[in-house]
């Protein structure tokens, strides 16, 4: 990956529980006072901005291909990221971050990042099944689930050469904040603030400095806090041993209980808890293989393999579950992952086209994704955050007597928090170890 110099313009963006960084370097060194992008008058997107809401979709279809990307997204992550410790990511935030992007890309750059969340849709279509989601997720009752973004525009560097209608357009569809200021460490403190208190203090920061090079810095957050719709009671929660990953044994706490729903495929087995609220659940995914681990068993869980499970819901047996309580933080560098699912171009100086934004075609590349993650399960409920940052620089979601089926999570598992309505995950990961 080349790394810009002194001369770079970087620009930081920042989703849920991940950040991203967008970022972009002018041939020469600006003077003082002078914008290193000139204006154009005919700076424009590709697509209608106009047009998204007035855009309508099979939502069948989108939702599929919404779970698809979701599992093409953690297989590759798995396989980019190998071990046997804790992994989560936030399938919505990356894909939040990365539209916001989208949206201001061209040509083969603007397909490519459509493609990755619905193959051969149009980018109207997918920017508008994104605003949708994120509707949902602040539409959400008797839970705390928000989706917020916000951008940093560097007025020394930047001046007006930012596209407007792109801007407008971030505010009204994805309700982002867009602050004009010159670019310092109060700056820095500004964002950090942001991430801290709209991912509910659970992410207290999404980046360390902008240094004399950056432009312009766009932050999506997702917080999410959840009480079970039937909590665990004290008679159900007792002390025990997990089984890590590494062979290891390591004691924890157990939540146990009965439940009515129960999956099973040839790969899995698993329950699933709903929260208040009824929209969203935790789904649990329990390899049959007990001598796997969770990444390794997550990384070959395909799409196919996803729908397979959900498909094979039952409620003919009593289900009997346990599950430890745990809690832990994730980070991981996306590049390689999004390349390896076809999202080439915008890394490339040469190809990519984020001339919606600002500056020409090749002006602006993308150098680095990161995703960072925090998630709580206990007795009461889940918490859950992440952040997706994105930097750019510049080239140049009466009972019969039955059978008993039970769902022992006292090694390694899988699990995802769900949209009850599409069986969409909004937050996927894994649980090697305690």
């Amino acid at each position: 990956m080349k790394i810009c110099s002194k001369k770079d313009i970087k620009v930081i963006t920042a989703v849920m529980t991940g950040v991203m960084l967008l970022g972009g370097c002018s041939k020469t060194q600006p003077k003082k006072n002078e914008t290193p992008v000139k204006n154009d008058p005919q700076l424009k997107t590709e697509i209608d901005l106009n047009e998204v809401k007035n855009t309508s979709y099979d939502e069948d279809l989108m939702n599929e291909e919404y779970r698809r990307y979701c599992f093409d997204l953690m297989n590759q992550s798995l396989g980019d990221n190998g071990g046997d410790g804790n992994i989560m990511i936030s399938p919505a935030s990356i894909m939040m971050a990365l539209d916001m992007v989208a949206a201001g890309s061209k040509n083969e750059s603007l397909k490519q990042l459509t493609d990755l969340f619905a193959e051969n849709q149009d980018p109207l279509i997918q920017q508008a099944f994104a605003s949708a989601l994120m509707d949902r997720i602040n539409d959400s009752s008797e839970i705390e689930f928000s989706c917020a973004n916000a951008v940093w525009s560097n007025r020394t560097l930047l001046g007006d050469t930012v596209n407007m209608d792109y801007v407008d357009y971030i505010q009204k569809t994805f309700g982002a904040e867009y602050t004009q200021t010159e670019f310092d460490n109060n700056t820095v403190n500004d964002i950090n603030n942001w991430v801290d208190e709209n991912t509910q203090h659970m992410i207290d920061k999404a980046i360390d400095t902008l240094g004399d090079d950056a432009v312009m810095v766009l932050v999506n957050a997702i917080a999410f806090d959840a009480k079970w719709e039937e909590p665990y009671d004290s008679d159900h929660i007792k002390d025990g041993d997990f089984r890590s990953a590494n062979s290891g044994t390591q004691k924890a706490t157990f939540l146990n209980e009965s439940t009515a729903y129960y999956y099973e495929t040839e790969k899995a087995t698993g329950f699933i808890k709903n929260y208040k609220g009824g929209e969203y659940a935790f789904l649990m995914i329990l390899p049959t293989d007990e001598s796997i681990n969770a990444n390794d068993f997550l990384k070959n869980f395909t799409a196919d393999d996803y729908e397979a499970f959900i498909n094979s819901r039952t409620s003919e047996y009593d289900v009997y579950t346990k599950m430890p309580e745990f809690k832990y933080d994730y980070e991981f560098m996306v590049n390689d992952t999004l390349k390896n699912l076809g999202v080439e171009d915008v890394f490339d100086p040469e190809k990519a086209d984020l001339s919606g934004i600002a500056g020409q075609p090749g002006d602006l590349y993308v150098s680095k994704v990161i995703h960072k993650t925090h998630i709580e399960v206990d007795s009461n409920g889940t918490k859950a955050a992440a952040v997706t940052s994105v930097t750019l620089n510049c080239a140049g979601a009466e009972p019969v007597t039955r059978e008993f089926r039970q769902v022992i999570c006292d090694r390694p598992f899988a699990y995802a928090i769900v949209d009850l309505e599409t069986m969409a995950p909004v937050f996927i990961g894994t649980v090697n170890e305690i």
